[in-house]
């Protein structure tokens, strides 16, 4: 398994453009249904504080998400990518490391209407000094559903008007939804 997972990372590697200097993850699925796998691959840049996500064979031409999520440079933060039972591809993120607001994020990414779109979101954060400071949130941008939490409040049912916005369209900075920050 450790042979076949540096395989593909050595050939991510090797399909990467001549500037990247570093292949953080990758992962393979057909989500736009062509019958070929796309190749997702996040990329970091020295110096930059974001990972860029990059689809290719798509049968389109390479698509690429700039700063798509927070920069895996520093101990304690961490980017993946990895395929979800449905196929669909997840894009994980986390700071273990900085600061007193720790946080773990995860992105869907599925084809719809002709794009690739965060279809998902599943973000959690805790504060290391105050131990009642605690949430997150589970969405799906696909049909306005999901759950949040905060503090010691259970787990409810939520619904939310964020769209599946296109991939190209998202980034690190763009603003959690409001029902995942402690009100």
């Amino acid at each position: 398994m450790k042979t076949r997972i540096a395989a593909v990372l050595l050939a991510l590697a090797c399909a990467a453009p001549a500037d990247a200097q570093n292949v953080v993850d990758g992962a393979l699925s057909d989500l736009n249904g062509d019958g070929l796998r796309e190749r997702f691959t996040l990329l970091h840049y020295p110096g930059a504080d974001t990972a860029d996500l990059i689809i290719e064979d798509t049968g389109t031409g390479r698509i690429t998400a700039h700063d798509f999520v927070q920069s895996p440079d520093v101990p304690g933060r961490i980017a993946s990518v990895d395929v979800a039972p449905n196929g669909s591809i997840r894009v994980h993120s986390l700071n273990e490391s900085i600061g007193r607001g720790r946080w773990r994020q995860t992105l869907t990414i599925a084809f719809r209407d002709g794009a690739y779109r965060v279809a998902g979101l599943t973000y959690e954060y805790y504060d290391t000094l105050d131990l009642a400071a605690f949430g997150g949130c589970d969405l799906n941008f696909l049909n306005g559903k999901g759950f949040a939490w905060h503090g010691t409040r259970a787990r409810t049912a939520v619904t939310h008007d964020y769209a599946a916005v296109p991939m190209v369209d998202w980034s690190d900075s763009t603003p959690l939804p409001a029902v995942c920050i402690a009100p």
